[in-house]
């Protein structure tokens, strides 16, 4: 098989398009005078509530340095206890609370 030019297909009259534009060169004042419009984006008060939200939570530290040096003496210290009956209280509650959401 041996290919010769385009072949017929439409590539010239694309790289002509293309050229045409990159000689004019495209400016601010050249979009308005043709038409064309710049993108814009607009952002809802909702949507900027949700970035503050966002950047307050990411300021919020991921371990609370104070609670785990307090819980790490009492452990050292033999002094931390450990409720079963609370944190079975707190296990049930929170399995009837997701059984109520289902």
């Amino acid at each position: 098989m041996e290919i010769n030019g385009n072949q017929g297909i439409g590539v010239d009259a694309y790289l002509n398009q293309v050229q045409d534009k990159n000689k004019a060169g495209t400016s601010d004042n050249q979009a308005e005078k043709t038409g064309v419009k710049a993108d814009t984006v607009v952002i809802s008060d909702a949507a900027k509530r949700v970035q503050e939200a966002r950047r307050q939570l990411d300021d919020v530290p991921d371990v609370r340095e104070d609670k785990v040096s307090e819980l790490r003496s009492q452990i050292q210290n033999g002094t931390y206890e450990i409720n079963a009956d609370k944190i079975a209280d707190k296990m049930i509650k929170e399995s009837l609370l997701n059984d109520a959401l289902k």
